[in-house]
């Protein structure tokens, strides 16, 4: 009889995406999303927020200021400090690569093509992490070939400096009203994390903890992290998607 070896799962990539909230652009508040090139073998031809996975540079770039106490304190529960650390770098790295525009300090620092992030450090346009909240994490499932385990940052428009540009990562960029960007082609994930950027807005505060999105046996599962190593589990809808 043949024998039947699995695979071992891929590790899952630490990746960090940027939820921007612009409160000036009509009555709604919008976020800044793009929809990713039918190409892209990962979330192909769906609107996501700028984002993408941990550079190795990230944990030596220097910052203007550090993460705030109590989103240090969120990222330690599950990754070393130095890695939370460096995943909020990469959030803001990301973003400014894939839509020129920079969360940090200094003037305008792109005209019609974004400058590259070398030369804004050396410039000494420093990264604000202090200007970041922490949303969610998300884990890709295993049977995938690609696996990240994300981390969903939140931060006002009102910090951004640049040109908004796209670097061709991201197609129809732009700022979309909270209530179109529900009906945009997007992941389930992405809907998940719309909702509590929703929430973060409306200053909805309870004791769920943060979510953590996952799936398990083809079943979509959602954790909230209550610290002391306290996790609440749970399904919720469309867990057959």
């Amino acid at each position: 009889m043949e024998t039947i070896v699995k695979k071992p799962a891929v590790r899952p990539r630490d990746a960090a995406s940027l939820v921007l909230i612009n409160r000036d652009i009509g009555g709604e508040p919008a976020v800044l999303m793009g929809r990713r090139p039918q190409r892209q073998s990962f979330m192909p031809d769906v609107f996501v927020f700028p984002g993408g996975a941990v550079d190795r540079g990230d944990a030596r770039t220097a910052a203007a200021s550090e993460l705030r106490p109590e989103v240090a304190a969120v990222l330690a529960g599950h990754c070393p400090v130095a890695r939370g650390r460096a995943l909020g770098i990469a959030a803001i790295r990301e973003t400014f690569e894939e839509t020129g525009l920079f969360l940090g300090t200094g003037g305008n620092p792109s005209h019609a093509e974004p400058a590259s992030w070398t030369s804004l450090m050396a410039a000494a346009r420093l990264p604000r992490l202090d200007t970041l909240g922490f949303l969610a994490r998300a884990i890709t499932p295993p049977s995938q070939p690609r696996r990240f385990h994300a981390r969903f940052f939140i931060a006002s428009a009102s910090h951004l400096h640049g040109t908004l540009v796209s670097n061709g990562e991201l197609l129809e960029l732009n700022w979309y009203p909270l209530s179109r960007a529900y009906n945009l082609p997007i992941a389930p994930i992405t809907a998940l994390v719309l909702h509590e950027a929703s929430r973060a807005i409306e200053g909805a505060g309870d004791d769920r903890g943060t979510p953590v999105f996952s799936r398990r046996h083809g079943k979509r599962m959602v954790s909230y992290d209550l610290g002391n190593g306290r996790v609440l589990r749970g399904l919720f809808e469309g867990s057959s998607g």
